[in-house]
């Protein structure tokens, strides 16, 4: 009857390691680096902003629908002889689950030095995909968002 108690407890054991072992997995992780350009001729109508974006994303998939991507990185836009650099870091929140993407973090924050800020995207973007159209619910200054570029288009159009 002992050698039943001894087999039934490490039976026991080993499950529960098992199942611990389980819950405690941690996301996927993926990191990875890119480097691109691309021409912008629909922000500043008439002005063609050549975008060249350095940057680093961190992919984290804790299910099948949800997962997290952390991009950090440095825009350089470039027009008319000006140049002109974004850094960046945003956080974005995928939950296919709840049809929802949330964007947290600095998109654009673009100043001239010396001169303070000509644009800046930050704070929270909520996507509700689950209406249609989709929903948007939106915190923070937006402005390369919401189409108030007035500012930029005006630096990079000024000889």
């Amino acid at each position: 009857m002992r050698i039943y108690i001894i087999i039934a407890l490490t039976a026991a054991a080993i499950a529960g390691v098992a199942v611990s072992t389980a819950a405690a997995a941690p996301p996927g992780r993926e990191v990875f680096f890119a480097s691109f350009s691309f021409q912008d001729t629909w922000t500043c109508p008439g002005t063609t902003i050549v975008q060249s974006n350095e940057e680093r994303d961190t992919i984290l998939e804790f299910s099948p629908t949800r997962l997290h991507v952390q991009r950090h990185g440095v825009a350089t836009l470039a027009a008319n002889g000006k140049t002109l650099t974004s850094n960046f870091s945003a956080m974005i929140f995928e939950d296919w689950s709840e049809s929802e993407v949330k964007v947290v973090g600095t998109v654009y924050n673009i100043q001239v030095p010396g001169g303070g800020n000509l644009l800046l995207d930050a704070g929270k973007v909520v996507i509700d995909l689950s209406t249609d159209p989709p929903t948007f619910r939106i915190a923070g200054p937006h402005q390369q968002f919401l189409g108030d570029v007035a500012d930029l288009c005006e630096y990079f159009a000024a000889p």
